[in-house]
């Protein structure tokens, strides 16, 4: 499959740069207000990344992983209430949603406590149809930020093309027909799609968000930054 080009703004200065651009810039930035305000608190640069998709967070150090998941359900992912967790040199972060509890390591540790520049972390939402996320610790800043989690940057809608006339932009998936060739359609292209999938008119068909989970278990998009949470217009 043809990687698509995904691309994003700076919160600071609204300029668009590419994917592997987008970091750098934000380095800027950050590095400037680092030597302009500095601070005894932390601030953590973290790059969350599913595909061509990705975000840019700027996180308090103050700030605990239950946060930190809970804005990722709220952005990307939130569909069911399902299990969720973190991965850390070898040590599990696990949540239940909903109020059903924590297991493994606490939800409730301080990212500062943890986190170190440059570590890796597996996230994964949903043991069953599951949505994994890489996260890397890009930078830590001596900065002080506003409580809990600051988006710097996301991918603008990715230009998602309907995979049958290939010419207009996909509205809505197929959750049947996923793994298949074609299971992504303009409007007009979806109405003929209706004659072939009987369960797509039923229940199968979701809008095409922008989000990793979109299509799996009747994900119908985030409650944060819902702007940028649409199809790609051409």
């Amino acid at each position: 499959m043809t990687r698509l080009q995904s691309e994003g703004k700076c919160i600071f200065c609204n300029e668009t740069f590419s994917d592997k651009g987008i970091g750098r810039h934000l380095t800027t930035h950050l590095k400037k207000m680092e030597k302009e305000q500095p601070s005894s608190n932390q601030a953590f640069h973290l790059k969350v990344s599913a595909g061509e998709m990705f975000l840019h967070l700027l996180v308090d150090g103050n700030t605990k992983f239950r946060e930190i998941d809970g804005f990722l359900r709220a952005i990307w992912l939130e569909c069911c209430g399902h299990l969720s967790s973190f991965q850390i040199k070898k040590k599990r972060y696990n949540i239940r949603w909903g109020g059903g509890g924590d297991f493994g390591e606490k939800m409730s540790s301080k990212i500062s406590t943890v986190l170190e520049k440059g570590m890796q972390i597996d996230y994964r939402y949903d043991f069953g149809s599951t949505t994994p996320l890489d996260i890397k610790v890009v930078n830590v800043y001596s900065l002080k930020v506003k409580k809990g989690v600051t988006l710097l940057s996301r991918n603008e809608p990715l230009p998602i093309l309907c995979d049958i006339c290939k010419q207009e932009p996909a509205v809505v998936i197929c959750s049947i027909c996923i793994y298949e060739e074609a299971s992504m359609f303009c409007e007009d292209c979806a109405k003929k799609h209706e004659q072939t999938c009987p369960d797509f008119e039923d229940y199968a068909a979701s809008d095409v968000v922008n989000s990793p989970r979109m299509g799996v278990c009747g994900y119908e998009g985030g409650t944060i930054d819902t702007e940028r949470d649409g199809v790609w217009k051409k």
